[in-house]
């Protein structure tokens, strides 16, 4: 009978400003680690986008119904961005991480910083940056499917996202990994490595399972 190593689930957040590649990465993590790796669908007042589908991009609610859930305690953490509610359901972090079914997260840095102070031994931040506020800008206006105003408050939400960054320097077990988009692939890469590498530390592993692979047979 082959051994396995048995382990806690683990929440990856993924954060950084509009434009900086979130979504890309996700969708490229999913494809690799199909087996392993689940989406964690977000609750949303907002109205859905064309392409998007219902309970797989967003469990879409109108406003009453959002608010009605959260006044059951229904979430774990919820806000308000940009005149939407967005919210993560605290059934789907438990069973995760009890479970070890580890959840991919693309949230904004407070909702993280909320993970990590409810679960900081079972998730890992990783904030992405675009090159410079310029390249910023033009990936936003390339896009051309958002007005000016609502540029203007994406800006805003960027720049308040850059002020929490540069004040959590040098606090640990707030943001684990910081990434610089230059290049797709390169940054990527990184990432990857994170995954990797998280699914490895040992503070994870349930005892039990470790202590298989630490048997040794007393010599004739």
């Amino acid at each position: 009978m082959e051994r396995n190593l048995v382990r806690k689930g683990i929440l990856f957040v993924l954060m950084g400003p509009t434009g900086s590649g979130k979504t890309t990465f996700c969708n490229r993590l999913l494809s690799e680690f199909s087996e392993t790796l689940h989406y964690s669908v977000s609750a949303t007042s907002r109205p859905i986008r064309e392409g998007e589908v219902s309970g797989k991009s967003y469990h879409f609610l109108n406003r009453a119904e959002f608010l009605e859930r959260a006044g059951a305690g229904e979430f774990f953490e919820w806000e308000e961005t940009h005149g939407n509610l967005y919210g993560t359901l605290r059934s789907t972090l438990l069973d995760g991480i009890n479970g070890g079914r580890d959840l991919l997260f693309q949230i904004d840095i407070r909702g993280a910083l909320n993970f990590k102070r409810a679960f900081p031994n079972n998730t890992v931040t990783v904030f992405i940056l675009p090159p410079s506020f310029t390249d910023l800008k033009g990936r936003l206006r390339n896009r051309g499917t958002v007005d000016r105003e609502e540029l203007a408050k994406r800006f805003g939400t960027a720049q308040q996202e850059y002020e929490s960054l540069l004040g959590l320097s040098g606090d640990t077990g707030k943001v684990d990994y910081l990434v610089v988009n230059r290049d797709l692939q390169e940054t990527y890469e990184q990432i990857r490595s994170v995954v990797i590498s998280e699914r490895a530390r040992y503070h994870r592993m349930d005892l039990p399972s470790v202590r298989q692979f630490c048997e040794v047979e007393a010599g004739e």
